[in-house]
């Protein structure tokens, strides 16, 4: 049986054939930060039936979203996921609405009933830095959110995001719990007055932080920016 279409010639309709179904866009977020094996994506995904990740991955992959490759650096040569270059795209595509539902959805949202990783925040503001790096800046730092830990690298004006605490000792460790991270994504907070609050804490060597704080504060200033334009 063929997949059902909406059946409009709209950019908008064509894009929800191939992204509407039930936790695709979220198997998308997984791989924004990197290729991962399939029992990966079932760890990060909980709630999604086995059966159904195959064939929803099966579809992104028959869609030009998503490709496998062997992992050479894996135990066995594991087969990986990873987004195609249609895929990065629409990663991008996703924060927009990600951030909509940072700003206006998740008022309610409790976070000792629902599922959390920091990769997940982390991995959006990443994307949100995209193209403002330094070229010249290179450091790691190492989010602690809640209970959970990602690593953000940024280096020759590149940014990637690794789950779990950094390979070699940050540069720069930061901690808050995820509600503060959330406002500091939503433009609610700044950097700088979640440090004055001591909501967020921030460790390690002064450059390093100081360029991220103010990479941040840039980001929000923009996006003020465009808030009073439209």
């Amino acid at each position: 049986m063929g997949r059902k279409t909406y059946g409009q010639f709209c950019g908008l309709a064509h894009a929800l054939d191939v992204v509407g179904e039930r936790w695709t866009l979220l198997i998308v977020r997984e791989l924004s930060s990197g290729p991962k094996r399939y029992t990966d994506l079932v760890d990060s995904l909980p709630g999604i039936g086995t059966s159904l990740l195959a064939t929803r991955v099966r579809q992104l992959e028959a869609d030009g979203v998503v490709q496998r490759r062997l992992a050479l650096d894996q135990p066995g040569s594991a087969v990986v996921y990873e987004l195609s270059d249609s895929g990065r795209e629409l990663a991008l595509a996703m924060l927009p609405l990600a951030n909509w539902g940072t700003r206006h959805q998740m008022g309610d949202a409790d976070i000792t009933a629902e599922a959390f990783r920091a990769e997940w925040l982390v991995t959006y503001l990443a994307a949100d830095l995209r193209g403002t790096v330094p070229t010249d800046l290179a450091a790691t730092y190492e989010f602690h959110i809640a209970d959970s830990v990602a690593c953000l690298h940024l280096r020759g004006g590149r940014v990637t995001v690794t789950p779990g605490a950094c390979e070699t000792d940050a540069d720069v460790t930061l901690r808050a719990d995820a509600p503060t991270v959330m406002a500091m994504l939503g433009d609610k907070i700044s950097i700088s007055e979640a440090i004055a609050d001591k909501r967020l804490e921030v460790s390690g060597d002064r450059a390093a932080s100081s360029a991220l704080q103010r990479l941040l504060e840039r980001r929000m200033e923009a996006g003020a920016s465009l808030a009073a334009a439209e």
